[in-house]
């Protein structure tokens, strides 16, 4: 969604590159940014199409720690931390499993983890 970081991953051929570029603009971003609905009011207005968003789903994304040969998805304390409803939704810390770990990784289009910089041969042990 962000013109400028499309140009950067567009131009970097090497998939180290890319996959650096990728690492750190993403390492910052901790919700899933979701689309904005458009104004009726300006959508009368303007005749063009409109933007097509990359469908974020606003949920906040954990930090994934390693701990040995184990994997932790540790939440970060929200401003709202007296907010009784998202402690019990979300545990500060958790095991990652493999078999999420196996589902996250299959939902990737070949499409995406090409621009990601990462092979689609070891990207999914299918």
């Amino acid at each position: 969604s962000d013109p400028a970081f499309a140009d950067k991953i567009r131009l970097a051929r090497d998939p180290k590159r890319r996959m650096a570029a990728v690492w750190s603009y993403c390492k910052g971003k901790s919700v899933c940014e979701a689309d904005a609905e458009p104004d009726e009011a300006e959508g009368a207005d303007q005749v063009e199409q409109p933007k097509r968003g990359h469908g974020g789903c606003g949920h906040i994304q954990p930090q994934i720690r390693k701990e040995g040969l184990k994997l932790f998805l540790q939440y970060k304390k929200s401003k709202n931390d007296d907010d009784e409803e998202f402690k019990a939704a979300q545990p500060d810390r958790r095991p990652f499993t493999p078999a999420e770990v196996y589902n996250v990784l299959r939902k990737i289009s070949d499409d995406d983890l090409a621009l990601l910089g990462l092979s689609e041969e070891y990207a999914r042990p299918d």
